[in-house]
């Protein structure tokens, strides 16, 4: 029982609560009904390559069948995967485990000279695509000794669809810029709905706009007949495939995995390999990938840093067209849903190591303002400006906080007088700040963008400042009685903290000038 078109393989959690185990083409069938709420063997950095590969999976298949419409049962996902598959009638590229290592196997390739080159044995899933940490402790290795084949599966999307390089022979995926950048996934989904809501939603798009995505990634790909499912094709790890031969919706591998059984378990087998297995290096990443956003100034996908999806990046992402060009899964023409969340997941790689996975679910806009991201006018680039300003605002209120906790930090010296040392302690207040700011950024600057008129439009901008100034005061208290300062200076010290933030707030220059900040009574200067 190991094949993903006809053995239930796959866990999961339904919308009343039940838990079944399905095949490919029974998963697709709930998904298309929208009664999936979770996959319980699914980590959190596996998401977007499990969600990218049933939606290319799925488009490649409508595409190869001309299909206008999804199919509605069981029967009839299998016939159409099928036809992705046409030269192995005993479906060996839907099985974990083959024998003949000469055939294909899910997500592995056929290794025609046999499997002495495959020496290194992996006995749990987690370790097969275990992202990279320097020590066991964010993400413990080892830890699915007692698994079950949907571990293996996700285990293996992940790492053939979204590794990056490691060392020598461990080459990464084609969809990234560069070895050691990342896969990210930025899109819509439909707020009303859930995994399967989210899941048609991209491969009705991406279906839809094919055609687009040839025109864009010339001279790459073949309009028709290009390799679709790159895990059906032999390799001996020291060949590469061109760009030119495959499906603009190709299913790739990048390293070299056959599992088998031993002694009742899945182990899986590794190879090195001498050559990445596509050659897309002068690419940088730009091929069209769906959820893939453009940096247009070195025309390369977008790597993800440390600091991850902060409303600052995201307002970059979302906002500013003259920057990034943003992927056909921001696109929302052609459905009725009235409110959309933003979708954007990435692992943050580096250099032999991992700077952590990000992700963020918790932004969501109207139909209106999500309509916006994908179209050039005055509209997106009034919201463009309104971004602007709210992240102007933040950072007016955090160089207040910062001014005022350097300051407390200094015993109340005069600005000249402050030290380096003194504007440390204010860094982990800041941070705390634009945490918080974060939590309501996008909130707020929807409201801004739909007030009726101007004045209306100034309310939101005072409420939203307004709730700054407020979490800032409140921090600012707090560190006015915490940060290292001598006790005989301690009451000076929070004065005159005090009195440089609410100072800082209402300067000439300040952001803030134009709007009223009152002293709070505790505020008096001490002289």
């Amino acid at each position: 029982m190991n094949s993903l078109l006809r053995d239930p393989l796959i866990t999961t959690r339904m919308d009343d609560g039940s838990v079944e185990t399905l095949s490919l083409p029974g998963l697709y069938v709930a998904l298309g009904e929208d009664r999936v709420t979770d996959f319980p063997a699914l980590r959190p950095h596996q998401r977007h390559a499990w969600h990218a590969f049933l939606t290319q999976l799925a488009a490649l298949a409508l595409d190869r069948t001309v299909a206008e419409a999804l199919p509605t049962s069981a029967t009839q996902w299998e016939a159409r995967l099928r036809t992705l598959t046409p030269d192995h009638p005993d479906d060996a590229p839907w099985s974990l485990i083959v024998d003949d290592p000469s055939e294909p196997a899910f997500m592995q390739c056929p290794a025609p000279a046999g499997l002495d080159e495959y020496r290194r044995q992996v006995h749990a899933p987690d370790d097969l695509d275990l992202l990279v940490t320097a020590k066991n402790h964010d993400v413990k290795q080892t830890v699915a000794t007692d698994n079950a084949p949907d571990d293996w599966v996700f285990a293996l999307v992940d790492l053939q669809t979204m590794a990056g390089f490691l060392g020598a022979g461990n080459y990464g995926v084609a969809r990234m810029n560069g070895g050691f950048s990342s896969r990210p996934c930025l899109g819509l989904a439909p707020a009303t709905g859930g995994i399967g809501a989210h899941v048609l939603h991209d491969i009705r798009r991406m279906v839809a706009g094919r055609q687009d995505t040839l025109a864009e990634s010339a001279p790459y790909f073949r309009p028709q007949g290009g390799t679709a499912l790159v895990w059906l094709e032999p390799w001996d790890g020291k060949e590469s495939l061109d760009l030119r031969g495959l499906d603009p919706f190709f299913i790739e591998v990048c390293r070299r995995v056959r599992l088998a059984e031993q002694d009742g378990e899945i182990v899986a087998r590794t190879a090195p390999s001498k050559k990445p297995r596509i050659q897309a290096k002068a690419a940088n990443g730009v091929l069209g990938d769906f959820w893939t956003p453009i940096d247009k100034k070195d025309n390369k996908a977008l790597s993800v840093g440390a600091s991850g999806f902060t409303y600052k990046r995201l307002c970059e992402l979302l906002f500013d067209a003259s920057t990034f060009r943003q992927p056909r899964a921001m696109r929302v023409d052609g459905s009725s849903d009235d409110r959309w969340v933003v979708v954007a997941r990435a692992v943050a790689n580096g250099q032999g190591k991992t700077d952590g996975y990000h992700e963020r679910t918790d932004v969501r806009f109207s139909r209106r303002v999500a309509g916006l991201f994908a179209k050039a006018g005055r509209e997106r680039d009034h919201l463009a400006d309104l971004a602007r300003s709210q992240i102007e605002e933040v950072d007016a209120v955090t160089k207040a906080l910062r001014f005022g906790v350097a300051t407390a930090a200094s015993g109340g010296k005069a600005p000249s007088e402050i030290s380096k040392a003194d504007r440390v302690h204010a860094t982990p207040f800041v941070r705390r700040l634009e945490g918080e700011a974060d939590a309501f950024f996008f909130t707020a600057l929807e409201q801004r963008f739909l007030a009726m008129d101007e004045e209306s439009a100034q309310v939101k901008r005072a409420d939203f400042t307004g709730r700054l100034i407020d979490i800032a005061r409140r921090l600012l208290a707090e560190a006015v009685e915490t940060v290292p300062c001598p006790a005989i200076w301690r009451h000076r010290a929070r004065a005159k903290g005090v009195d440089a933030f609410e100072r800082d707030l209402r300067s000439p220059k300040g952001v803030l000038a134009d709007l009223p900040t009152p002293h709070p009574k505790e505020s008096t200067d001490e002289r």
